[in-house]
């Protein structure tokens, strides 16, 4: 029997997305729909409170910003009115480039903390790293994503784990996840995986996706390392490594206000939260603190391994 576990709210308000860092420290990144103005806000999470002021005009959409630790420095990349922001939350160094791609991650490039940007159209994606710091362009690269013009893919990373990789994960119509070498300019596999999520695990870097057997847990090579059992499908899939394990978080399709938790290294739900309203979005932190945004709130949960 999964055990209950009670979910708190960190801030009150309408929050459309949520990120953490993949390493210690612990702190997250939210965007939050107010009356008149869109705000983006890091949170220390040991100290429960916001860690600086809130970025105004910020996006909701989840695809526009992006999240992690640079250098060893928390790190928030946006777009906003054609303009490419990347702001150091640790020095308040603010980087701005003439740019407004599709696609925004994080990633790292011969050692150098970069801003990665995917540009349409699917049947002509332009691959673009810069320095986040000094705004040099790093890498410039090509890619087929199929024969649409539209995108339709979420950019997956969890800087700095994932080093210089990220991942080009299908939404409708498409299963299959491309995992590109930004150093190398190349796409260096793909893997039939779905929606999925990219965090690192005691395995390494690995996928986490929901199918009809339940929730899977496969490398990068494709090759499935656990199925882990559900109690209906699931979306909103977050992942982890907390002290050495691997603890995965879902919300239910059918009931996105009931959130269930794993650790990887069993295959039955550890943990079950049951929140207010349902989740729009989900992040797990290295401490083990589970984050939902929601219309009404930022919830916070505490996972045990």
């Amino acid at each position: 029997m999964p055990e209950s576990v009670l979910a708190d709210p960190l801030a009150r308000g309408s929050f459309d997305g949520v990120a953490a860092t993949a390493e210690r420290p612990s702190l997250a990144f939210t965007s939050r729909v107010g009356q008149g103005v869109n705000t983006g806000q890091a949170w220390d999470l040991a100290a429960g409170a916001p860690l600086g002021p809130p970025i105004p005009d910020f996006p909701a959409d989840r695809a526009d910003w992006a999240f992690g630790l640079l250098a060893g420095s928390p790190t928030v990349a946006w777009t906003h009115r054609d303009r490419l922001h990347v702001h150091d939350l640790g020095t308040g160094h603010e980087l701005a480039l003439d740019a407004h791609p599709d696609l925004l991650g994080l990633t790292v490039h011969h050692g150098r903390g970069a801003v990665v940007a995917v540009f349409g159209p699917a049947n002509d994606a332009e691959v673009a790293v810069w320095d986040a710091l000094t705004g040099d362009r790093l890498a410039d690269f090509r890619l087929w994503l199929g024969h649409h013009s539209a995108l339709g893919r979420r950019l997956l990373h969890a800087t700095p784990a994932t080093g210089a990789l990220t991942a080009l994960t299908g939404l409708t119509g498409d299963s299959t996840v491309r995992l590109l070498d930004l150093e190398r300019g190349e796409e260096i596999a793909a893997a039939p995986s779905g929606a999925a999520t990219l965090t690192p695990s005691p395995d390494g870097l690995v996928l986490l996706s929901p199918t009809p057997e339940g929730l899977g847990v496969q490398g990068l090579d494709g090759d499935r390392l656990a199925t882990l059992s559900t109690p209906a499908p699931c979306d909103q899939v977050a992942g982890g490594l907390v002290d050495g394990h691997l603890l995965v978080a879902a919300a239910l399709r059918d009931a996105p206000d009931t959130l269930v938790a794993w650790n990887a290294a069993v295959p039955t739900p550890s943990h079950r939260i049951k929140l207010p309203t349902p989740a729009n979005d989900l992040a797990l932190a290295p401490d083990g603190t589970l984050l939902a945004a929601t219309d009404t709130a930022l919830y916070t949960a505490r996972l045990r391994t």
